[in-house]
Formats: structure tokens, C-alpha cells, sequence
């Protein structure tokens, strides 16, 4: 085991103009670690994912990925490595989104060659051979050459979950990935991230999904209020969460 935690996060501030929306987050993540981020709307969680990979520029802290300090503070001025650095760092973490964000216009198959061939700059024929395997592994291999438009909101997940892994990533971050599916199609995509989570993969996970976050976590931190409140096992934070009132409050809400 790699003692040395593969994301190391602190003092993170996020603002747009007077509103603060993170307020100075501390996060550990350890290789392997599957990690679910649960909370209200409004408190955070998106935005702190969204700055892990530098979609959004933190205000302030420090953010270090693999090693590699990507941003830090030098004499309270924010500082952050060059863009060509970052676009490095962020090919590592890729982000699977609520919306699927493929390429309409591109198959299933080129929309997971598209970052192996341009960001990599790995041999087209090499990257064509990969993705068959991942697609396979997702359960899409019937769908190599359908467009977007012809697949479900599962598949598309899937197709999206897929296009990360062709990045060979060391960390994926996924930003509420069921949230916008009909529920019968929420189980193929849940059981692609169990798989990858038995493999071994590291995942930061947004989600509203409780149930699932109890069976497959190592650790749920709830967030609000631009900050991490509470972490722990799914056993401290759901199975006991009355000695947090604002952790009771907020599953009693899921629950309805």
C-alpha cells in the first residue's frame, strides 16, 4: 500500500463575488477509497468536485494530486500550476456528469477514443482496441457505432463512465451520476461504479442515492454550508445520525 494519499485538500475557498460557497474544506483521499459526498442542494458538493479538478479556480488553499501541488498559497496570494500542467492532472481525474456531456454528433465508440487520441496522444488504432474492451465492460458493446440520441439515459451514463476509464484515470469524480435518469435505468449505471469500486478504483462520489452510498462507501462526508460538517463509515454518519441533527434531518428528507 502507498501510504502517500492520492488527493490532498486544504483551507479551500470557492466565491463568486460577495457569496462564499466553499468555506475552507480539509479532504484526505487515500488510493482505493471510494468516498460519497452527501448534503442539501446549495452546500457545496458540485462545487468542491468541480474545483478538485480545476473545472472551477479555487479562491484560495491547496490541492495536491498525485505528489503534484497543483494550487497552494504564497503569502496569502493564490497560486496555480500552468494550464498545460492542469489539463495534465485533470486527464487523471476525469469527471462523469449529471448531464453525460457526450458529443451528440460522434458514436458511441468515438466519443471514448476522443480523449485517449487528442489529450494522450495515444495511435487511434491502439485507443480503438481499448475502448472496445471498456465498452464491452460496461455492457455496451452492441452500441459501438449508435449515436447518443439513439441510447437511454443509462446507456448514455454508461458511455460516459466508459469514456473516463479510456483515460486510464487514477481518480474519478462523479457529479450525481443517477440524478437525472428514470429509476428503472439507475441500476445498470450503479452497478458499473460497484464493479469499478471492486476493482479498486478511487471515486469521489456526489449522490443522492443513500442506500447506495451506505452499501458501497468507505467513507460519506455531509456536506453544507460550504463546508465538510461530519465524515466517517456509512455505519457513524447513517446508521447513528442522531447525534448530528442536521445529518437526521437531511436523511428523514431523503426518505420521502
Amino acid at each position: 500500500m502507498n501510504a502517500e494519499p492520492i488527493l490532498q485538500i486544504s483551507g479551500l475557498h470557492k466565491a463568486y463575488g460577495d457569496s462564499k460557497i466553499l468555506r475552507g474544506v480539509d479532504l484526505t483521499v487515500q488510493r482505493g477509497e471510494v468516498i460519497f459526498l452527501i448534503g442539501p442542494s446549495g452546500g457545496g458538493k458540485s462545487t468542491l468536485l468541480r474545483c478538485i479538478n480545476f473545472l472551477e479556480t479555487p479562491c484560495a488553499g491547496e490541492i495536491t494530486f498525485t505528489g503534484e501541488r497543483l494550487c497552494h498559497q504564497d503569502n496569502q496570494i493564490y497560486q496555480q500550476v500552468d494550464e498545460s500542467r492542469l489539463r495534465m492532472a485533470r486527464s487523471k481525474m476525469p469527471m462523469v456528469f449529471q448531464q453525460f456531456n457526450l458529443f451528440s454528433n460522434r458514436t458511441v465508440l468515438e466519443n471514448v477514443i476522443e480523449g485517449p487520441v487528442h489529450v494522450l496522444r495515444r495511435p487511434r488504432q491502439e485507443a480503438i482496441a481499448e475502448a472496445r474492451v471498456i465498452l464491452d465492460k460496461v455492457g455496451l458493446s452492441a452500441r459501438l457505432d449508435y449515436y447518443p440520441d439513439q441510447l437511454s439515459g443509462g446507456q448514455r451514463q454508461r458511455v460516459a463512465i466508459a469514456r473516463a476509464l479510456a483515460m486510464k484515470p487514477e481518480l474519478i469524480l462523479f457529479d450525481e451520476p443517477t440524478s437525472a435518469l428514470d429509476p428503472e435505468l439507475v441500476s445498470g449505471v450503479l452497478d458499473t461504479i460497484r464493479q469499478l469500486a471492486q476493482e479498486g478504483m478511487t471515486m469521489i462520489i456526489v449522490t443522492h442515492e443513500m442506500n447506495f452510498a451506505r452499501k458501497l462507501a468507505d467513507r460519506i462526508c455531509f456536506v453544507a454550508d460550504g463546508g465538510i460538517l461530519e465524515s466517517g463509515s456509512p455505519e457513524q454518519l447513517l446508521a447513528t445520525p442522531a447525534r448530528n441533527s442536521r445529518i437526521a434531518s437531511f436523511i428523514q428528507s431523503m426518505q420521502h
